[in-house]
């Protein structure tokens, strides 16, 4: 079916831009990218709405890039002629690293600037003052360098791409928007990217797009059935969910990166801590934490330093004090002189991730807490699946959550009927007898140990900032203090908990678990039932004086 498509090199790009795309790995376009590319370079308006995954960044960047490309032959004056919206500054960190990927070999004549981070105004100015090719920010962001005059738009514009369009209003970005179209020039091409088609994106359509051509490719939300297989597994009790989900990543059942998704900060931390206690690793997305650190954990996830990671959605998001007020208050509470300093540790507005946020070869997506919409769900679990991979998405259901499976089923059958999700061929009674050990684990995650656990997390921030770093060398005694503070001890962890005995694995799972699992656990089982110690240098050394049996085999001194 490829071979009927249409191809990179049929498009007429130029050939530094077809190279970097052969570097990529990229045999043949996506739907999105065959249909819009062509389109785009015809010079046409674009409104595309393609799912989550589907290639949307590279279907703008690429013609973006080929047109700059263009216009330089003729005209060498340097401007920035393409501005890149965002509704997150971690999708503009990522926007960023596309474009310079598709510009390996022809960095000297595209240049690109990414301003949607928190960094001063004035250290960004030199960026600008240079006048990058293409320029990538939130509308806020952008809005207050236009102000300060470090950006000039309406001379020299001329593509304006506004990605995960639907998004920038549901994270208040809409009066910026407005005040900032006020800038542009009369004329410019236009590119509105989204996963939905709100009314909102239908009303930034009539301000932003000319005659423009709608691209509505894909049918379905999520991929089928033959690349993503969607389960649902029912539960009685809160106490049922923490088993599972420690049956299902302790004995291997689920295998590769796993996206998990709580309903809660403070059940980010709740779930770490459980896990933690059976030496499962993951880490937290913490939206309390400044956008390079996020960042710098979802890389470390993409390099595979972690196989789990726990993380909310932007529902969190309706009222960003609450969840983080605890924290922060106890922060505050106790080091009061750095108030200004810590100010940014509240929940960030910008801060999303089942959007705008890339993680790569995600294996599978599970819903420890069922999402409260239907868009929500679609959000999460097109974290999946992504291009041509495959990838599993389990979702954990109480009785109260049926009638919102019950809409979310009815709305991916509407749109595929083979889109649905599966029961999930579970039974409880099988691992019963992994119950006393959940229940121990449950009960060293105490509300105590979820507090200090995000109060160590935010006192290692603040340890390790950078921009904390002028104000402590003139405040010696506030670093002291914060070094000094009393320990925490988020849960304690218990040894015994660390390895599942063959006897407790269920035998109609034995043929599932990870094969290397169960040779680590056979190998530390083992044990001579005479009580013989087996070492690695003797045999037998029951009953001998372990001091007469120390032999020092070092060279005697010449005294």
């Amino acid at each position: 079916m490829a071979a009927d498509r249409l191809q990179f090199h049929e498009m007429g790009l130029d050939d530094r831009l077809l190279k970097a795309i052969a570097d990529l790995g990229w045999a043949h376009p996506t739907l999105i990218q065959e249909k819009a590319i062509p389109l785009a370079l015809e010079g046409k308006d674009l409104l595309a709405r393609a799912r989550t995954g589907s290639g949307k960044t590279a279907a703008y960047a690429v013609p973006v890039i080929q047109q700059i490309l263009a216009s330089k032959q003729t005209v060498r004056e340097q401007a920035v002629r393409a501005l890149v919206l965002v509704p997150t500054k971690e999708l503009g960190q990522q926007v960023q690293k596309m474009i310079r990927q598709l510009t390996a070999y022809c960095a000297r004549d595209v240049r690109v600037a990414d301003i949607s981070g928190k960094t001063e105004l004035s250290a960004q100015k030199p960026i600008l003052m240079e006048k990058p090719d293409i320029v990538v920010g939130t509308p806020s962001r952008v809005q207050v360098h236009i102000s300060a005059q470090n950006l000039v738009l309406h001379s020299s514009l001329e593509m304006l791409v506004i990605d995960e369009a639907d998004l920038l209003f549901s994270f208040g970005f809409e009066a910026d928007l407005k005040n900032l179209i006020c800038h542009l020039p009369k004329i410019y091409q236009a590119f509105l990217m989204s996963a939905t088609l709100s009314d909102d994106v239908q009303a930034l359509k009539e301000l932003v797009l000319h005659n423009a051509v709608t691209l509505k490719l894909e049918g379905s939300n999520l991929p089928e059935s033959s690349q993503l297989q969607q389960y649902s597994v029912k539960y009685e009790e809160e106490e049922e969910k923490f088993l599972l989900i420690y049956t299902l990543l302790k004995l291997g059942l689920m295998r590769g990166k796993t996206l998990i998704f709580v309903s809660t900060l403070d059940r980010c931390y709740r779930l770490k801590l459980f896990l933690e206690q059976f030496s499962i690793p993951a880490c937290v997305l913490n939206s309390e934490l400044p956008v390079h650190s996020r960042c710098h954990i979802i890389s470390q996830f993409n390099q595979g330093f972690y196989d789990f990671i726990i993380a909310t959605d932007e529902q969190g998001l309706d009222n960003p004090s609450t969840s983080a007020s605890q924290s922060t208050k106890e922060v505050k509470g106790k080091k009061k002189k750095k108030n200004s300093a810590k100010s940014r540790t509240g929940k960030d507005k910008e801060y999303g991730v089942s959007r705008g946020v890339d993680f790569q070869n995600v294996a599978n997506v599970i819903n420890f807490d069922f999402p409260t919409s239907v868009e929500c769900y679609i959000h999460r679990v097109g974290r999946t699946a992504r291009a041509d991979n495959r990838g599993t998405a389990l979702s954990f259901v109480s009785h109260a959550e049926l009638p919102m499976l019950e809409e979310v089923e009815n709305a991916l059958s509407g749109d595929n009927a083979d889109c649905t999700l599966k029961p999930y061929g579970f039974k409880m009674e099988e691992i019963e007898g992994l119950k006393y050990r959940c229940q121990d684990a449950m009960r060293s995650v105490t509300r105590q140990a979820i507090k200090e656990a995000r109060l160590k997390e935010i006192k290692q921030e603040l340890l390790n900032s950078q921009k904390l770093k002028m104000y402590f060398e003139d405040n010696p005694r506030d670093l002291q203090l914060l070094r000094h503070d009393k320990e925490l001890h988020p849960a304690h962890v218990k040894p015994h908990l660390r390895n599942v005995p063959d006897y407790l694995i269920p035998s109609t799972m034995k043929n599932l678990v990870n094969p290397l699992l169960r040779r680590k656990n056979k190998k530390k089982a083992k044990f001579n039932p005479k009580g013989v110690v087996r070492t690695p240098f003797k045999k037998n050394v029951r009953g001998k004086n372990p001091l007469k049996s120390f032999r020092h085999t070092g060279k005697k001194s010449k005294s």
